[in-house]
């Protein structure tokens, strides 16, 4: 194609806070090892050193790829707010310097600090800015200096960038909400799924976890965070477990909720049926071999962890937050409408969102716990629902692989250099 052959002559900077675990910072560094193997000269630009990412491809191109990794600051992302705000002009200096130095053609930076510290530079150079939330709600979720900063940020450096890139249909309407004047193109590219997984998803298990995902196993993958909201999963999971007597719920991730969840699980007294495995280097390995797998989240940007297991053919559950399983699941549907009783979609089923915080104890299901329950019931025992639900989700999940949406940042790329 004609944008690939373009793209070997350019150079190319992407940045992003760190290569923590994370959605975004998986698809910068696929993105990041993309160009490099078509060609394109890359930098990939961390603002902390926070890294617990894999690099992606082969053992000669992970090399490739770390020899163009710069970390710009010392932090490890858990500083305060106000701590960072006051790093940026080094930040900003740092980056800049290094874009003059390298003779870079364009900028693509990945979520809000990132995409701030990019907006400030040189508009000689175009900068695209990638959006991987539904903005209103993660600013939701960010506490009062963080919020007003990026707020305030966007408001006055929108104008600079070159493109606005979302993840998500939803999450692009949801700006002309937030910014009705803003004039700047928007794109959406959603995220993909690598097909390597498919062969990861095979590798073998020890005994002990194969007795625990044989039978009517549901899983759900995620860091163990409040928007994750597994606790709604964990309650909504107590009557499932009385009606389906040989039914678990796996939890596959850690984080700090990890003990909520915990004592959630013995006040329930569901400690032989719902397991946390901590987090998995393989997790594709325990996916593959569910009977269901459940997205219990408050809101997502474009959820990874849901499309994989659609590639994986995994009947899924989905609740219907902002911002991505209705596109996945409903993409015929308007992606800002949501359910509010058990939906079934045409590739899952989407429950109603979770209007509010997790609930850590036994008291009555919400209405949205109840749906959960009655979605993970269903598919459990009706086996023609589960086989007809598992086929759609495979032959959805083939709008988006890596190639295909590589193939839409290609075209991205090459029409914001062509302006």
């Amino acid at each position: 194609m004609d944008s690939q052959t373009n793209l070997k002559q350019l150079r190319i900077g992407i940045v992003i806070a760190s290569l923590k675990t994370g959605g975004a910072e998986r698809m910068a560094l696929a993105l990041a090892h993309a160009l490099l193997v078509s060609g394109t000269d890359v930098r990939l630009y961390c603002l902390d050193s926070a890294r617990s990412m894999p690099l992606p491809g082969t053992e000669d191109e992970q090399r490739a790829l770390e020899r163009r990794i710069y970390l710009l600051g010392a932090g490890n992302g858990k500083q305060s707010t106000l701590t960072k705000a006051l790093a940026f002009p080094k930040l900003h200096r740092e980056l800049e310097k290094s874009i003059r130095a390298e003779e870079l053609d364009l900028v693509i930076s990945f979520m809000e600090r990132a995409n701030i510290l990019n907006l400030l530079g040189d508009t000689k150079i175009p900068r695209i800015i990638s959006i991987r939330k539904h903005l209103t709600m993660a600013l939701s979720d960010k506490d009062p200096l963080k919020r007003t900063l990026v707020k305030a940020g966007y408001s006055w450096l929108l104008k600079r960038a070159s493109n606005i890139n979302f993840n998500s249909s939803e999450a692009a309407q949801d700006l002309s909400t937030l910014y009705p004047s803003n004039k700047t193109p928007v794109s959406v590219i959603n995220n993909f799924y690598d097909e390597s997984m498919l062969q990861r998803a095979t590798a073998a298990l020890n005994e002990e976890e194969l007795s625990l995902l044989d039978g009517n196993s549901i899983v759900t993958c995620g860091r163990l965070v409040p928007v994750k909201s597994q606790a709604a999963l964990v309650r909504a999971f107590a009557p499932v477990a009385q009606k389906v007597p040989d039914s678990k719920l796996i939890i596959v991730g850690d984080g700090p909720v990890k003990a909520k969840l915990e004592s959630l699980i013995d006040e329930l007294k569901l400690k032989n049926r719902v397991f946390l495995t901590g987090q998995k280097t393989n997790p594709y390995a325990w996916v593959s071999r569910a009977k269901v797998f459940a997205l219990s989240s408050k809101a997502e940007g474009f959820p990874n962890a849901l499309l994989e297991a659609m590639a994986l053919s995994r009947p899924v559950i989905s609740t219907d937050c902002h911002s991505g399983p209705r596109e996945l699941l409903s993409p015929d549907s308007n992606p800002a409408e949501k359910t509010d009783t058990l939906e079934f979609a045409t590739y899952g089923i989407l429950t109603p969102p979770q209007e509010t915080s997790p609930t850590y104890d036994t008291s009555p299901l919400t209405a949205h716990e109840r749906a959960l329950a009655e979605a993970m019931e269903r598919l459990l025992i009706d086996d023609e629902l589960r086989e007809e639900y598992g086929q759609k989700a495979a032959q959805r999940s083939l709008q988006f692989t890596r190639d295909s949406i590589l193939d839409q940042w290609h075209k991205l790329i090459s029409d914001t250099l062509a302006v």
